[in-house]
């Protein structure tokens, strides 16, 4: 009996070592819960869609952005030019070339929303103008003489240099589209006199040439307009575009 009795007391024991063994593995082996902060998102739409035309003022201008598309993926805008017709409507563009722009330049730079239109519904050609028939008498001879007008203005994009010192005669390369061989080029400023380029080099539609002499009365940190004016007097200018420096010597 005692022998049976030691032997139950050691089974005993070893049960409850196993389940004690088998309770703290089982602990072990569970995952903890553990609380987070759940941060939300908020994504911003986009300020444009297809179709918005948009410029940096709200001053009237002849030629502006047409948003194209935008690209979620990249955060860009397609865009392309888009001039207004004769009549004072948007508009038509002079071909189909587009080109991306970020999101952040076009939201910040052209700020200004200036229509809607249907993208589809722009024509990539300048519409044929309306002729306008001017008629001279000569004694009992009736002459009749059709005259059009131009298509449509020159467009700036940029010019390299766009900054000088007073007293400097340097070249820049502007860029843009539908210069005419040769324009006038000049840089303007209220209250200052206009600095008229000395001479204007036509090497495409795209791209001219100009040099510049800049008086040393000149006065410095100012922003200068730039004005291009084709020969039948279509012109474009663009604000804020040159600065000129004083030049200073080292103490």
């Amino acid at each position: 009996m005692k022998n049976s009795a030691r032997i139950f007391i050691t089974l005993s024991i070893f049960l409850v070592l196993c389940v004690t063994i088998m309770g703290c593995s089982s602990s072990s082996g569970s995952t903890a819960t553990t609380t987070g902060t759940v941060t939300t998102v908020t994504t911003i739409a986009p300020l444009y869609t297809a179709g918005d035309i948009v410029w940096s003022s709200s001053a009237s201008t002849t030629v502006a952005w047409l948003i194209i598309s935008y690209d979620p993926s990249t955060e860009s805008y397609t865009r392309a030019y888009i001039h207004k017709n004769t009549d004072g409507t948007w508009g038509y563009r002079t071909d189909s070339a587009t080109e991306s722009s970020p999101r952040s330049t076009m939201e910040k730079v052209y700020a200004v929303k200036v229509t809607h239109v249907t993208v589809s519904s722009i024509p990539t050609a300048a519409p044929t103008p309306v002729p306008t028939t001017v008629v001279t008498t000569q004694t009992t001879t009736t002459v009749a003489t059709t005259t059009t007008t131009a298509a449509f203005p020159p467009i700036f994009k940029d010019m390299s240099p766009d900054s000088a010192y007073s007293g400097d005669t340097f070249t820049t390369i502007i860029t843009g589209a539908g210069f005419v061989s040769t324009p006038t080029v000049k840089l303007t400023q209220t209250g200052s006199a206009s600095i008229v380029a000395t001479s204007v080099t036509w090497d495409t539609a795209n791209q001219i040439e100009a040099t510049f002499s800049i008086p040393n009365t000149t006065s410095a940190g100012l922003p200068w307009t730039i004005v291009i004016t084709n020969p039948n007097n279509q012109s474009v200018s663009y604000a804020n575009e040159f600065t000129v420096h004083v030049e200073t010597t080292d103490s």
